[in-house]
């Protein structure tokens, strides 16, 4: 870890696994190593234009969004396969000895109700219509059978990670269907808009305080740990800053 502190570009990254009592390291039968994930790559491995046979791997701290990444690349790298859509799936064996087959490209079922799906929207379509609709977005559906209202079996396939609930069909219905085609309508309630007292107090000592010689300042609400002690040689006790656990960019953190 000591080689790779020095280096702009991966000293980033190292806070991922330098904790860590174990490093995840890949390499092949030969013990050349492949991979230092998610530090870096080898060109042993590297892709070319005489490559044949792919072994796709992924390695994150969380399973779930490791099988998600997983599965949408092997689903769309599939379709330039000498056999469309045929890949060997590989087993995995944990630290633990339990083993799990990747990857896992099953459907998984979905039952929601006809007025779950266009009531958001607020249109009037049959099961058949939804259905149809739905297929169109490239999500089986069929009409499963409920007691109460009419009800709406849909697949959701590996690839389609963000269908997690039944707003997110709808969302695809009216997609289908066409967001200009949706007739427009007025609110069920009309309501005046108004400031809050919070706002508007706020705003009067904002005012007085302008007239008193001082000026407004907005600051970013995140900043940057390393602006604030390493560069200004300070130690942080960990009491003093609360740092953000997955920040989108070390400035912001």
């Amino acid at each position: 870890m000591d080689f790779y502190r020095s280096d702009m570009k991966l000293k980033k990254f190292l806070h991922i696994i330098e904790n860590s009592p174990v490093y995840p390291v890949i390499y092949d039968s030969n013990r050349t190593v492949l991979s230092l994930p998610p530090i870096i790559n080898g060109a042993h491995s590297a892709i070319t234009l005489k490559t044949r046979n792919v072994f796709i791997e992924c390695t994150a701290t969380d399973l779930t969004k490791a099988n998600i990444v997983l599965n949408t690349m092997v689903a769309m790298f599939s379709e330039y396969c000498e056999n469309k859509f045929e890949v060997e799936p590989v087993e995995v064996v944990s630290h633990d000895g339990s083993t799990a087959i990747y990857p896992d490209l099953s459907c998984y079922k979905m039952e929601v109700s006809l007025s779950d799906i266009v009531g958001p929207i607020g249109i009037s379509l049959d099961e058949t219509q939804v259905i149809s609709l739905l297929n169109k977005m490239q999500l089986q559906a069929d009409l499963c059978s409920s007691n109460r209202e009419p009800c709406i079996s849909v697949s959701v396939p590996p690839t389609r990670s963000d269908v997690l609930h039944a707003r997110d069909l709808a969302e695809d219905v009216a997609i289908a269907y066409g967001y200009n085609n949706v007739p427009k309508s007025k609110p069920k309630s009309m309501t005046i808009g108004g400031r809050q007292p919070l706002n508007r107090f706020s705003d009067k000592i904002r005012a007085e305080v302008a007239r008193a010689g001082y000026m407004e300042v907005l600051t970013f609400v995140l900043t940057s740990h390393e602006e604030n002690f390493d560069m200004l040689n300070r130690t942080d006790d960990g009491n003093k800053a609360v740092i953000i656990a997955n920040p989108r960019t070390s400035e912001f953190e």
